[in-house]
């Protein structure tokens, strides 16, 4: 749908596109969704969505300025120690507000978040795993798009239509991936298709380069939504399988709010990534740019196949912990 629409139409279009499908999704919502169960008393308290919001998105804002910190340094500008100072500002800004969360959530009747479910070691391995994976995939979703036109010559429509196989891949997939956990239990599914999942990052990290086409790029990331879509949504399934069912939902609530953070930081370090390796090689569509967007990108998918490790060896802790 971006590649269409950054083909034929204004970009803003594809916000008006998206519209009926909100308001389909609101209609589906309000037919099907039922209070079940017995309403808590519960109050959310503006300061610890204060705190969260500030402390996420200062994070956020940090990782920015460093990465533009070090562009600086990359192009000779005199701003980067400013830039620098910013990023370290921002970053101690986002500690502190997360402190105060966990503080202010600690002495809380009612947190917006009870922070008591991390105490679980399984809990936290797969909620780490999980993270891992939506940074991979995001980061996929930022940088082929990018790298496909600034340094592979493609075209809006090819960029975008690239990475269609491998979502429709996911789409059909997710639904086996949770047949086969509930036939073969967790740890064999994920861990062949999380196994997989790297191959597929190990592929596009070792041969895209220089001259590389298109249908390369479809057929690596085909293989790695192959394995992501079969291990995605059962990291979610056996970390919420952890929590008592008092802690279900704040449970819940961290897989969801670190997923959006996930995909935020993913995209803001690749954006780094090919900052760092066009800065001071001339503007788009110049030689020294698409090589330099060529080598920016393969530092990208090196860094995210290194992720993808991270992620298996999490979800392995996760399995491996008794508590």
């Amino acid at each position: 749908m971006g590649g269409l629409v950054g083909t034929f139409m204004p970009w803003r279009w594809i916000f008006v596109i998206l519209l009926p499908f909100l308001f389909v999704s609101l209609v589906c919502g309000l037919k099907t969704i039922h209070q079940v169960t017995p309403t808590e008393e519960a109050h959310i308290n503006p300061l610890h969505v204060l705190c969260l919001a500030v402390g996420f998105v200062c994070f956020v804002f940090a990782l920015d300025r460093g990465g533009s910190a070090v562009t600086a340094v990359s192009n000779g500008d005199t701003s980067a120690t400013t830039q620098c100072v910013i990023a370290v500002v921002l970053l101690l800004i986002a500690m502190a507000a997360l402190l105060v969360f966990a503080w202010v959530s600690h002495r809380a009747f009612s947190p917006l978040v009870r922070l008591t479910v991390l105490r679980s070691v399984k809990f936290r391995w797969h909620l780490l795993a999980y993270v891992l994976l939506q940074f991979v995939t995001i980061g996929y979703g930022y940088m082929i798009p990018n790298a496909s036109q600034l340094g592979f010559g493609a075209s809006v429509l090819a960029a975008g239509v690239v990475l269609l196989p491998g979502a429709l891949l996911g789409a059909a997939s997710a639904p086996v991936s949770g047949s086969l956990l509930d036939k073969f239990g967790p740890v064999r599914p994920m861990f062949t298709a999380m196994i997989v999942g790297l191959l597929g990052t190990v592929l596009i990290a070792a041969f895209i380069g220089a001259g590389s086409s298109m249908v390369m790029f479809g057929l690596w990331y085909f293989v790695y939504m192959l394995g992501f879509s079969m291990c995605f949504a059962n990291t979610m399934t056996c970390g919420m399988a952890v929590p008592p069912p008092e802690l279900k939902a704040d449970g819940n609530a961290l897989f969801n709010t670190f997923q959006q953070l996930s995909g935020a930081v993913a995209t803001t370090v690749m954006a780094v990534f090919l900052g760092v390796a066009q800065a001071g090689h001339g503007s788009a569509r110049d030689a020294e740019f698409v090589t330099a967007t060529q080598s920016g990108a393969h530092w990208g998918f090196v860094f995210l196949a290194v992720v993808m490790v991270c992620a298996i060896l999490a979800n392995l802790c996760a399995f491996a912990s008794k508590r």
